[in-house]
Protein backbone atom coordinates (compact mmCIF):
# COMPACT_ATOMS: atom_id res chain seq x y z
CA UNK A 1 0.00 0.00 0.00
CA UNK A 2 0.87 3.50 -0.62
CA UNK A 3 1.97 5.09 2.93
CA UNK A 4 2.31 8.42 1.26
CA UNK A 5 -1.40 8.90 -0.18
CA UNK A 6 -2.34 7.02 3.27
CA UNK A 7 -0.63 9.70 5.44
CA UNK A 8 -3.02 11.64 7.71
CA UNK A 9 -2.52 15.35 8.01
CA UNK A 10 -4.37 15.57 11.39
CA UNK A 11 -3.95 12.12 13.41
CA UNK A 12 -5.71 13.59 16.55
CA UNK A 13 -9.17 14.90 14.30
CA UNK A 14 -9.20 11.45 12.43
CA UNK A 15 -8.41 9.61 15.84
CA UNK A 16 -11.14 11.48 17.90
CA UNK A 17 -13.55 10.47 15.33
CA UNK A 18 -13.17 7.20 14.92
CA UNK A 19 -13.85 7.39 19.22
CA UNK A 20 -17.14 8.55 18.57
CA UNK A 21 -18.49 5.32 17.39
CA UNK A 22 -16.74 2.75 19.83
CA UNK A 23 -19.64 1.19 21.58
CA UNK A 24 -21.66 0.90 18.05
CA UNK A 25 -18.26 -1.50 17.36
CA UNK A 26 -18.61 -3.40 19.92
CA UNK A 27 -21.82 -4.65 18.36
CA UNK A 28 -20.96 -8.45 18.46
CA UNK A 29 -20.13 -9.29 21.78
CA UNK A 30 -23.42 -9.97 22.91
CA UNK A 31 -24.06 -11.82 19.95
CA UNK A 32 -20.85 -14.44 19.75
CA UNK A 33 -21.92 -17.75 21.92
CA UNK A 34 -19.58 -20.23 20.67
CA UNK A 35 -16.18 -20.10 22.68
CA UNK A 36 -13.61 -18.40 21.76
CA UNK A 37 -10.17 -16.97 23.44
CA UNK A 38 -8.97 -14.47 21.16
CA UNK A 39 -9.99 -10.87 19.91
CA UNK A 40 -7.93 -9.53 16.79
CA UNK A 41 -9.03 -6.44 15.84
CA UNK A 42 -7.86 -5.75 12.20
CA UNK A 43 -7.10 -2.21 11.75
CA UNK A 44 -6.89 -1.18 15.19
CA UNK A 45 -5.46 2.20 15.00
CA UNK A 46 -4.37 3.36 18.09
CA UNK A 47 -6.22 0.41 19.91
CA UNK A 48 -8.74 2.51 21.12
CA UNK A 49 -11.43 0.00 20.58
CA UNK A 50 -9.49 -3.09 22.70
CA UNK A 51 -8.87 -0.30 25.39
CA UNK A 52 -12.41 0.31 25.44
CA UNK A 53 -13.22 -3.72 25.64
CA UNK A 54 -10.65 -4.88 27.89
CA UNK A 55 -12.14 -4.03 31.39
CA UNK A 56 -15.76 -4.52 30.23
CA UNK A 57 -14.78 -8.20 28.92
CA UNK A 58 -11.43 -9.12 30.45
CA UNK A 59 -11.60 -12.98 29.51
CA UNK A 60 -10.37 -12.32 26.13
CA UNK A 61 -6.70 -12.03 25.10
CA UNK A 62 -6.49 -8.65 22.43
CA UNK A 63 -4.49 -8.60 19.50
CA UNK A 64 -4.23 -5.23 17.15
CA UNK A 65 -3.10 -5.75 13.68
CA UNK A 66 -2.46 -2.49 11.54
CA UNK A 67 -0.36 -2.27 8.69
CA UNK A 68 1.10 1.70 10.10
CA UNK A 69 3.87 1.01 12.55
CA UNK A 70 3.05 4.75 13.94
CA UNK A 71 -0.62 3.45 14.77
CA UNK A 72 0.74 0.15 15.93
CA UNK A 73 3.86 2.20 18.67
CA UNK A 74 0.75 4.63 19.60
CA UNK A 75 -1.24 1.54 20.57
CA UNK A 76 1.39 0.02 22.54
CA UNK A 77 1.55 3.04 24.07
CA UNK A 78 -2.35 3.68 24.76
CA UNK A 79 -3.16 0.13 25.58
CA UNK A 80 -1.59 -2.46 28.30
CA UNK A 81 -1.88 -5.81 28.66
CA UNK A 82 -2.24 -6.22 24.79
CA UNK A 83 -0.38 -7.58 21.96
CA UNK A 84 -0.11 -5.40 18.86
CA UNK A 85 2.01 -6.24 15.24
CA UNK A 86 2.39 -4.52 11.95
CA UNK A 87 3.52 -7.61 10.74
CA UNK A 88 0.51 -10.66 10.41
CA UNK A 89 3.37 -13.17 9.76
CA UNK A 90 4.07 -12.24 13.63
CA UNK A 91 0.91 -12.93 14.83
CA UNK A 92 0.86 -16.25 16.65
CA UNK A 93 -2.32 -16.55 18.04
CA UNK A 94 -4.38 -20.13 16.71
CA UNK A 95 -6.98 -18.86 14.72
CA UNK A 96 -9.27 -21.02 15.17
CA UNK A 97 -10.12 -20.13 18.67
CA UNK A 98 -10.26 -16.12 17.26
CA UNK A 99 -12.89 -13.96 16.43
CA UNK A 100 -11.47 -11.09 13.52
CA UNK A 101 -12.91 -7.83 13.88
CA UNK A 102 -12.54 -5.99 10.43
CA UNK A 103 -14.58 -2.24 11.47
CA UNK A 104 -13.55 0.30 8.83
CA UNK A 105 -11.29 -1.41 7.61
CA UNK A 106 -12.49 -2.73 4.03
CA UNK A 107 -13.02 0.79 2.32
CA UNK A 108 -9.13 1.55 2.93
CA UNK A 109 -8.18 -2.04 1.62
CA UNK A 110 -9.66 -0.99 -1.88
CA UNK A 111 -8.61 2.60 -1.87
CA UNK A 112 -5.30 2.72 -1.00
CA UNK A 113 -4.45 -1.42 -1.72
CA UNK A 114 -3.68 -3.09 -5.07
CA UNK A 115 -5.59 -6.08 -6.60
CA UNK A 116 -2.82 -8.17 -4.68
CA UNK A 117 -3.08 -6.44 -1.34
CA UNK A 118 -6.70 -7.23 -1.96
CA UNK A 119 -6.70 -10.57 -2.53
CA UNK A 120 -4.17 -11.48 0.04
CA UNK A 121 -6.63 -9.39 2.75
CA UNK A 122 -9.60 -11.70 1.89
CA UNK A 123 -7.44 -14.52 2.38
CA UNK A 124 -6.43 -14.03 5.32
CA UNK A 125 -10.07 -13.05 6.39
CA UNK A 126 -11.71 -15.62 5.12
CA UNK A 127 -9.06 -18.36 4.53
CA UNK A 128 -7.15 -18.44 8.07
CA UNK A 129 -10.02 -20.27 10.03
CA UNK A 130 -11.22 -17.58 12.39
CA UNK A 131 -14.06 -18.58 14.48
CA UNK A 132 -15.85 -15.72 13.85
CA UNK A 133 -15.82 -12.69 11.30
CA UNK A 134 -17.58 -9.69 12.30
CA UNK A 135 -17.60 -6.95 9.69
CA UNK A 136 -18.58 -3.04 10.35
CA UNK A 137 -17.80 -0.59 7.46
CA UNK A 138 -19.33 1.77 5.17
CA UNK A 139 -21.31 -0.33 2.22
CA UNK A 140 -24.01 1.05 -0.41
CA UNK A 141 -26.54 -1.57 -1.09
CA UNK A 142 -27.09 -1.86 -5.22
CA UNK A 143 -30.59 -2.03 -5.02
CA UNK A 144 -30.77 1.72 -4.01
CA UNK A 145 -28.35 2.80 -6.96
CA UNK A 146 -31.16 4.95 -8.43
CA UNK A 147 -30.35 8.21 -10.31
CA UNK A 148 -29.30 10.97 -7.55
CA UNK A 149 -32.13 12.55 -5.95
CA UNK A 150 -32.23 15.93 -7.87
CA UNK A 151 -33.64 17.59 -4.64
CA UNK A 152 -31.11 16.60 -2.65
CA UNK A 153 -28.43 17.46 -5.17
CA UNK A 154 -30.42 20.86 -5.22
CA UNK A 155 -30.02 21.77 -1.67
CA UNK A 156 -26.69 20.63 -1.88
CA UNK A 157 -25.26 23.16 -4.29
CA UNK A 158 -27.08 25.91 -2.87
CA UNK A 159 -25.72 25.34 0.51
CA UNK A 160 -22.14 26.55 1.96
CA UNK A 161 -20.77 23.11 1.43
CA UNK A 162 -20.99 23.72 -2.35
CA UNK A 163 -17.64 24.28 -3.15
CA UNK A 164 -16.83 20.88 -1.22
CA UNK A 165 -19.30 18.94 -3.96
CA UNK A 166 -17.05 20.73 -6.60
CA UNK A 167 -13.60 19.42 -5.24
CA UNK A 168 -15.55 16.13 -4.83
CA UNK A 169 -16.97 15.84 -8.19
CA UNK A 170 -13.07 16.91 -9.44
CA UNK A 171 -11.92 13.75 -8.29
CA UNK A 172 -14.99 11.48 -8.94
CA UNK A 173 -16.98 12.75 -11.93
CA UNK A 174 -20.52 14.45 -12.02
CA UNK A 175 -22.60 13.17 -9.49
CA UNK A 176 -25.32 11.27 -11.54
CA UNK A 177 -26.60 8.60 -9.05
CA UNK A 178 -27.61 8.32 -5.30
CA UNK A 179 -24.65 5.96 -4.47
CA UNK A 180 -22.29 9.09 -5.55
CA UNK A 181 -24.67 11.04 -4.07
CA UNK A 182 -24.59 9.99 -0.55
CA UNK A 183 -20.49 9.01 -1.09
CA UNK A 184 -20.03 13.00 -0.70
CA UNK A 185 -22.47 13.37 2.30
CA UNK A 186 -20.46 10.57 4.24
CA UNK A 187 -17.05 13.02 4.19
CA UNK A 188 -18.72 16.25 3.70
CA UNK A 189 -17.62 17.48 7.26
CA UNK A 190 -14.54 15.95 7.14
CA UNK A 191 -12.53 18.83 5.80
CA UNK A 192 -9.78 18.62 7.92
CA UNK A 193 -8.38 15.92 6.68
CA UNK A 194 -9.98 16.65 2.92
CA UNK A 195 -7.03 15.45 0.33
CA UNK A 196 -6.97 12.33 2.00
CA UNK A 197 -11.04 11.66 2.42
CA UNK A 198 -11.84 13.58 -0.80
CA UNK A 199 -9.59 10.68 -2.75
CA UNK A 200 -11.01 8.11 -0.02
CA UNK A 201 -13.44 5.34 -1.93
CA UNK A 202 -15.88 4.86 1.34
CA UNK A 203 -18.00 2.73 -1.16
CA UNK A 204 -15.51 1.02 -3.18
CA UNK A 205 -17.75 -2.53 -3.46
CA UNK A 206 -21.62 -3.05 -3.30
CA UNK A 207 -23.42 -5.02 -0.56
CA UNK A 208 -23.94 -7.61 -2.73
CA UNK A 209 -20.62 -8.00 -3.73
CA UNK A 210 -18.96 -8.17 -0.40
CA UNK A 211 -22.28 -11.15 0.29
CA UNK A 212 -21.03 -12.68 -2.65
CA UNK A 213 -17.56 -12.63 -0.96
CA UNK A 214 -18.43 -15.14 2.08
CA UNK A 215 -17.50 -18.76 1.85
CA UNK A 216 -19.58 -21.67 2.54
CA UNK A 217 -17.32 -22.49 4.93
CA UNK A 218 -18.92 -19.52 6.94
CA UNK A 219 -22.67 -18.86 7.92
CA UNK A 220 -24.43 -15.44 8.65
CA UNK A 221 -25.80 -15.35 11.73
CA UNK A 222 -26.12 -11.85 11.89
CA UNK A 223 -26.89 -8.56 9.76
CA UNK A 224 -27.94 -5.27 9.85
CA UNK A 225 -27.67 -2.78 7.60
CA UNK A 226 -28.34 1.15 8.76
CA UNK A 227 -27.82 4.95 8.92
CA UNK A 228 -25.67 6.25 11.59
CA UNK A 229 -28.03 8.44 13.33
CA UNK A 230 -25.40 10.99 14.00
CA UNK A 231 -25.60 11.17 10.03
CA UNK A 232 -28.53 11.59 9.38
CA UNK A 233 -28.86 13.99 12.39
CA UNK A 234 -26.25 16.21 10.74
CA UNK A 235 -27.74 16.09 7.04
CA UNK A 236 -30.96 17.31 9.09
CA UNK A 237 -28.98 19.92 10.37
CA UNK A 238 -27.35 20.59 7.90
CA UNK A 239 -29.62 20.68 4.32
CA UNK A 240 -32.55 20.09 5.64
CA UNK A 241 -33.33 16.76 4.57
CA UNK A 242 -33.77 12.80 5.42
CA UNK A 243 -31.12 10.42 4.44
CA UNK A 244 -33.30 7.59 4.17
CA UNK A 245 -30.83 5.14 1.93
CA UNK A 246 -28.42 2.40 3.97
CA UNK A 247 -25.16 3.57 4.55
CA UNK A 248 -23.37 1.11 6.70
CA UNK A 249 -23.81 -3.06 7.17
CA UNK A 250 -22.83 -4.86 10.16
CA UNK A 251 -22.24 -8.56 9.73
CA UNK A 252 -21.19 -11.46 12.20
CA UNK A 253 -20.13 -14.64 10.36
CA UNK A 254 -19.34 -17.66 12.37
CA UNK A 255 -16.91 -20.96 10.79
CA UNK A 256 -18.83 -23.85 9.96
CA UNK A 257 -17.79 -27.27 12.33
Amino acid sequence: MDSEINRISDLDIYLTRMQRSILDKMFFIDKVFEPFRYILDFGCANGELIKAMKPMFPNYEYIGYDISPEMIAAARENVSGARFYDDWSKIDIPFEESLINISSTIHEVYSYGSEKDIDIFWDRVFGSGFRYVTIRDMMFPQAENIPARKEQLEAIRNSSYAEWLESFEDVWGKTENQRQLVHFLLKYKYTQNWDREVHENYFPIFTEDLLKRIPDTYRLVFSDAFTLPYTSWQIRKDLGFELTEHTHIKLILEKII
